[in-house]
């Protein structure tokens, strides 16, 4: 591709139209047209949608700035995705934009959507290609003044005795920690149930439990590992795109920045 022709479909980008653009480039209208039609002949995408009177970039044109949309549940984007990008993210591709879904319907929102990529709890479907990410940590959060204030970690024998906050039955920490206490036949005290993360820690805070999140905490919660019999409490994460994807190159050094994040946030939280 050539710089100028690279810089023909910047303009008509950042302006969203071909006669604005025109004007910025010093080209004739009709010739950055021409231009601009067969960039998208020899990549074999369009690059935009054609609306009258303005151009928006689309997913291959988002693609071609090495840009994408992800599809995950809340909790990840919370925990993951937006670290990520204020992180600085990977030198290469970045994240355009995000849609919010269950872990369930992740990929298959994927893959009736204008997305580029889903990172869910579970292993994506078939013929989607895929990427083990790492394990987040489950996180039980108390208030400072709580009496596991000054500790690092909680054991499940020990988690149990409290109120617990949980997330609701859709949501991968919810099951995990469901799971973990099935198996070590343990029963809770008692638990509160809400659908968003950042409402269970308000209601830690306001010390009505422990909530048990994914999330790095807010309102001055303190952080403790959960030990279980089988080690750590954590969920699993998993990337999914498309095969044939038009930038896949592109996402696989996207999918590797979002691995060394998380690897790096959660040996932060409990170690190699």
């Amino acid at each position: 591709m050539e710089l100028r022709v690279l810089r023909y479909f910047l303009a008509v980008a950042e302006t969203g139209s071909v006669t604005a653009a025109s004007r910025r480039v010093h080209i004739a209208q009709p010739s950055l047209s021409r231009q601009l039609s067969a960039l998208e002949k020899d990549l074999g995408v369009p690059l935009f949608t054609r609306r009258p009177g303005a151009l928006t970039l689309n997913a291959a044109g988002r693609g071609a700035e090495a840009a994408f949309t992800v599809v995950a549940a809340p909790a990840t984007v919370a925990c993951l995705l937006a670290p990520f990008m204020a992180s600085g993210g990977a030198a290469g591709p970045t994240l355009h934009d995000t849609i919010q879904a269950e872990p369930s319907k992740v990929f298959d929102t994927l893959m009736h959507s204008d997305a580029d990529l889903g990172v869910s709890t579970t292993p994506p479907p078939l013929p989607l290609e895929s990427a083990f990410l790492g394990l987040v940590p489950v996180l039980a959060q108390v208030p400072a003044d709580h009496p596991w204030g000054g500790r690092c970690e909680v054991t499940l024998a020990e988690l149990v005795t409290e109120p617990l906050i949980l997330m609701t039955r859709s949501n991968a920490a919810r099951t995990v920690v469901d799971e973990a206490v099935s198996r070590a036949g343990l029963t809770p005290a008692g638990v509160t149930e809400t659908g968003s993360s950042a409402f269970a820690q308000a209601l830690a805070a306001r010390g009505r439990g422990v909530c048990l999140v994914t999330d790095d905490s807010r309102f001055g919660l303190t952080e403790l590992i959960v030990r279980t019999p089988d080690g750590p409490l954590t969920v699993p994460l998993y990337a999914g795109w498309d095969a044939v994807h038009y930038a896949r190159t592109a996402l696989h050094e996207l999918v590797d920045g979002l691995r060394d994040h998380c690897t790096r946030r959660t040996e932060t939280l409990i170690g190699p």
